[in-house]
């Protein structure tokens, strides 16, 4: 066999053993927490000393074709009024059936300064959830005027990245399985004066939310570890 011939062979074998690899990786299994793809109801409007009250600024259907309307199936915003102390949470839950290459949640360290806001702190915490640990993290973003004390989780699958490097290896651990995990982000925010202390207790938030709603409900915001 000439040299040419060899060669011809060992690259043939090389794109069909690639071929064969990528074929391997294709996600054929569509995992999915969310029955029916509603997630409002899920969320309760009143728990605790929270309300639910409408806020114009926060109704902001997506238009078909945009960037929203592709990445998410669902998507939760309200504005939670304390009647006891009159502090205000913005809530957002927005929801991907099928997490992958080209639709994939999208982190708020990337959203904020996107509208112009910067990222002036971020740490990782764990919040307790109904019995569980879930990691998340918590971020300070601050325009002229303005500082959002933010506290977030995504969940893809079973798992709960912090990092966009850690969403893009649990996406790959997932196409190993040959699995398309669904996903969420789910943010409790508080906007407070340039200046002014934190006050919202964000955590404590969303701990008395995930509380309220029933074991069964709560898939599609914690999957079904049990960590």
């Amino acid at each position: 066999m000439s040299a040419i011939d060899r060669r011809t062979v060992m690259l043939g074998g090389a794109f069909a053993a690639a071929f064969g690899l990528g074929t391997w990786l294709t996600p054929r299994l569509e995992l999915r927490y969310l029955e029916g793809g509603d997630l409002g109801p899920v969320i309760p409007e009143r728990f605790g000393a929270w309300v639910s009250e409408f806020d114009p600024n926060l109704i902001v259907p997506p238009s078909e074709g945009s960037l929203t309307d592709r990445l998410y199936d669902d998507l939760v915003t309200r504005r939670y009024r304390n009647t006891q102390t009159g502090e205000q949470v913005m809530f957002l839950a927005a929801y991907g059936a099928s997490q992958t290459d080209d639709l994939q949640l999208h982190r708020p360290e990337a959203c904020y300064p996107a509208v112009g806001m910067q990222i002036a702190s971020r740490k990782p915490v764990t919040l307790a959830l109904a019995g569980r640990k879930i990691p998340a993290v918590e971020l300070t973003a601050t325009a002229p005027g303005r500082v959002e004390d933010i506290v977030y989780w995504s969940r893809m699958g079973d798992s709960f990245p912090r990092t966009a490097d850690e969403q893009r290896s649990e996406k790959l651990a997932e196409a190993f399985k040959g699995n398309i995990p669904d996903g969420i982000l789910v943010r409790a925010s508080h906007v407070r004066p340039e200046g002014a202390p934190p006050t919202a207790d964000l955590a404590g938030f969303l701990g008395e939310l995930v509380a309220a709603i029933g074991p069964n409900d709560r898939l599609p915001l914690l999957g079904k570890g049990t960590a």
